[in-house]
């Protein structure tokens, strides 16, 4: 175990006034269960499914105690997850995963600090916190931030509403799963201070030794993560603040997909959101946001591998991230709109040692090898507008409009870092492949938008046809990365996503289907190179489609329900005529239940085709189809407490999703069994 990391939160958090974002994607709420927060949600089961987005509470899953954000959310309809081992998988959706997706947790973004992605953000976002989690798939708003092409994940946080005479309220969970010891125990307490003024409370715990595949092998998966927060906030007469204080400390991280572990991995948030309600002529309310977090990542490949090894390799990183948001909403008779600015900023740092364990356990500099991230700060500066406005009683017409600066730099790109064998700077790595050096800022002016149209068939029946621009900006890897085997491109241009999707939904009485189909035309997709330098994975831009169908749908009747998705994705490298690499295949999930009062027991298949459609250089090879059989129950123990449990993968099968990632000192690329069968139990309560 390496030392503690000293805290470093910046106090200009502190400066700005209270103004927050409150969730920017709307749901017809006339169509969603009914909640009562002084139970157990039960009904946390039926969630609220549209033609492209998905909203639930995480409490009330059916499933195993999730070892982190990813692994509950590879459980949405269109959304899967790459997995080096049981913690930290990576979320793809509609073929486009890392900053092709924006992960927004109470209005504020994390960037994880390895840069093999042990720590993606929401394997850190405070996923038992939220209220409600919405699954926004394809580019569905302006007001999300830079970015988020393939979609987004926004974790909503609400003030807590106490009963009458009731001054605090509480929330508990606990599990435990039998492949891998799986442990989990957390919960909230909330505290009226009186006057509007609240206090809030939250901790978890959680860990796991490794688990097996259904043949039986062990899989390096093992892990420890705390977490723990407290909000002071305010929510009366129209105005509400919150200020987050948050900690997240993973420890012993083990990974059967790399070549490295992660000992130590901690995240200090802080988070100032609020807003105030108007009646101002058009102007209706004001909301925003303020908000850093500084991740420190250590991983290494002696600690957790090989204690008695006399030389290894250690990578301290860190990834800092500040940002801020200001939006006004207004209201024009027919038409809702939303203009707002908004800054996010980015500064990374990744150092190499190599040698003899004690010397580079002290960082000692004549054992620095590399500097992966030589001091990278990427910072994206954004104004946007949105309207929607009622054409007539059945249409509905959504335009925005969305500029970003972005301003990426690297101030140490002309070091030699400080081992005596190292002779090459990140300059010498980019001029060597590409003819350039990151000695001068790079900078980017980024326009987007969308226009969406939606026509309402019949009082449950919605039509709708969609063309968006979005555009995301090259991330550190992609821009930065300085190693002899992997190296980043200072000049790649911004990849433009020009989609068009059409879909159906329908709510009836006691069934409802969706449908979307989308075609995104890529140009200057970043394509992560494996080809062209052998030995040397490098970055170029080319021009490339993605398209695919989704397919949602549900019945109830007399305590009995149906629920069922199928997701289709195709991805093409147009410029060299072939597949994109790491696409899921056609997959998807059924599950029928059956209920009445107080408990309810039923089973999900989940299932994937064969995928071979596969860029060799990138995807370990052809993944087979599968089919696994999950069963749950649950049982409402009192009023306000819930007994769930289950087995997944019943029948013990051995397989693994279509996804993979490799090391950044093992370039193998290493596919990752899921687990075998596992049963479970959890108890979730309010009091």
């Amino acid at each position: 175990m390496k030392p503690h990391f000293p805290v470093r939160l910046s106090a200009t958090a502190l400066l700005l006034c209270s103004l927050s974002t409150i969730a920017l994607a709307q749901a017809d709420t006339a169509s969603a269960p009914e909640i009562d927060l002084g139970e157990i949600v039960v009904q946390a089961d039926k969630p609220l499914a549209t033609a492209n987005s998905y909203e639930f509470t995480p409490v009330g899953q059916m499933s195993v105690p999730a070892a982190d954000g990813g692994a509950l959310l590879s459980s949405v309809p269109g959304v899967t997850a790459g997995r080096m081992g049981g913690h930290g998988l990576e979320l793809v959706i509609r073929g486009q995963s890392q900053n092709q997706l924006n992960i927004i947790d109470g209005g504020s973004f994390t960037f994880g600090g390895c840069p093999n992605r042990m720590d993606p953000p929401t394997s850190i976002a405070s996923v038992a916190r939220a209220d409600k989690i919405i699954v926004e798939r394809g580019y569905a708003s302006v007001t999300h931030g830079p970015g988020g092409s393939g979609g987004t994940v926004i974790l909503e946080r609400e003030a807590p509403e106490f009963e009458e005479n009731k001054r605090w309220e509480g929330e508990f969970h606990s599990g435990i799963t039998s492949n891998s010891n799986t442990r989990e125990a957390g919960g909230t307490i909330s505290y009226d201070l009186g006057n509007g003024f609240y206090l809030e409370a939250a901790g978890e715990y959680r860990t796991a030794d490794n688990y097996e595949d259904g043949d039986g092998n062990e899989i390096r998966s093992a892990y420890t993560q705390k977490s723990a927060g407290l909000t002071f906030g305010y929510d009366r007469n129209g105005v509400d603040f919150a200020l987050d204080l948050e900690r997240d400390r993973a420890e012993d991280v083990l990974f059967a997909g790399a070549g490295m572990d992660s000992p130590l991995s901690e995240t200090d948030t802080i988070r100032l959101r609020g807003g105030i309600d108007l009646d101002h002529g058009a102007l209706r309310r004001i909301e925003g946001n303020l908000f850093q977090s500084n991740v420190d990542h250590v991983m290494d490949n002696y600690s957790l591998r090989n204690p008695s090894a006399m030389m290894g390799m250690i990578a301290p990183t860190t990834s800092d991230t500040w940002g801020g948001k200001i939006e006004a909403q207004l209201d024009f008779g027919a038409t809702r709109a939303k203009f707002g600015v908004d800054h996010l900023s980015n500064n990374r740092m990744a150092r190499g040692y190599m040698g003899p364990i004690a010397l580079i356990e002290a960082y000692d500099p004549t054992r620095e090898v590399a500097l992966s991230w030589p001091d990278v700060t990427i910072a994206q500066s954004g104004l946007y507008g949105e309207t929607e406005t009622d054409l007539n009683d059945s249409t509905v017409l959504k335009l925005g409009v969305r500029y970003d600066y972005v301003r990426a730099t690297s101030d140490m790109a002309d070091v030699v870092p400080g081992a005596a064998s190292a002779t090459m700077t990140a300059n010498d790595f980019y001029t060597t492949y590409y003819g350039t050096t990151f000695d001068e800022a790079r900078e980017e002016h980024n326009f987007g938008g969308l226009a969406r149209l939606e026509y309402k068939l019949d009082a449950s029946s919605v039509l709708f046809v969609g063309l968006s621009r979005s555009v995301r900006t090259a991330d550190a890897n992609e821009r930065a990365m300085a190693r002899s085997n992997w190296v980043g491109n200072p000049d790649i241009n911004p990849e433009k996503h020009n989609q068009f999707d059409v879909g159906y939904e329908t709510v009836r009485d006691n069934w409802s289907f969706n449908a979307t189909a989308y075609l995104d035309k890529v140009d200057d997709y970043i394509l992560r190179d494996a080809v062209s330098v052998p030995g040397v994975t490098t970055y170029r831009n080319v021009s490339a489609d993605l398209k695919g169908i989704e397919l949602s749908g549900s019945w109830e009747n007399n305590g009995w329900s149906i629920l069922s998705d199928m997701t289709w994705t195709h991805g093409q490298n147009n410029t060299d005529d072939r597949p994109l690499a790491q696409i899921p295949p056609l997959q998807g999930q059924i599950t029928l239940s059956y209920g009445q009062d107080k408990w309810r027991a039923g089973g999900r298949v989940n299932w994937a085709l064969e995928q071979d459609r596969i860029d060799p250089s990138r995807d370990p090879g052809v993944t087979p189809g599968y089919a696994t059989l999950d069963v749950f129950g649950s049982y409402d123990v009192s009023k306000s407490a819930v007994l769930i449990a289950g087995a997944d993968n019943v029948t013990d099968e051995t397989y693994a999703n279509h996804l993979s990632r490799s090391s950044v000192f093992d370039p193998a690329l290493v596919q990752v069994n899921e687990p075998g069968r596992t049963f479970y139990v959890k108890l979730e309560a309010r009091f």
